[in-house]
């Protein structure tokens, strides 16, 4: 009987420590998961960050008005003023005043380009804004793949 206990303890031997590497491995994945989802969830909040400085702007965009159209805007049919009219051009300066008066809203990213300032009505500013940045706990992992994650955001405010 001895024999035959022998050949049984030899094979439970060979399977020692294939436990401890599975486990490892699933913990190496687990912690991937959790870089990978943290990631998403910070890009998603980089984007509202982006969509609320796109609001900003757009709004201080359409408040953008130029002393001469101020003092050259006559009354409308009803002797009311018509709105404030509104230039590509001087909406395109307000939103580049903004960004150079508040640096600190929007430091933190890799890159700001501005798409689009513009008037398409001539009474409301279009304000379009593309980031580049790493976001969250796994950036440096995302960043393997890529120079960071590309966010867009448009905003429109009227004027009035």
């Amino acid at each position: 009987m001895r024999s035959r206990a022998h050949p049984v303890r030899r094979a439970a031997s060979d399977d020692d420590g294939q436990v401890m590497v599975l486990t490892l491995g699933f913990v190496v994945v687990a912690l991937l998961l959790v870089a990978v989802v943290g990631s998403v969830a910070a890009a998603h909040l980089e984007r509202k960050r982006v969509l609320a400085l796109a609001d900003l702007v757009a709004l201080d965009a359409a408040d953008a008005l130029t002393e001469q159209a101020y003092f050259e805007r006559g009354l409308g049919a009803d002797g009311g003023i018509d709105g404030l009219p509104l230039s590509d051009a001087a909406v395109r300066s307000a939103v580049e005043d903004y960004l150079e008066r508040h640096p600190e809203q929007w430091s933190g990213w890799r890159s700001l380009r501005v798409r689009d300032a513009s008037s398409p009505d001539g009474r409301s500013a279009r304000v379009e804004f593309v980031v580049v940045t790493n976001p969250g706990p796994g950036g440096w992992l995302l960043s393997w793949w890529g120079e960071g994650v590309e966010l867009r955001a448009e905003s429109v405010a009227r004027a009035s």
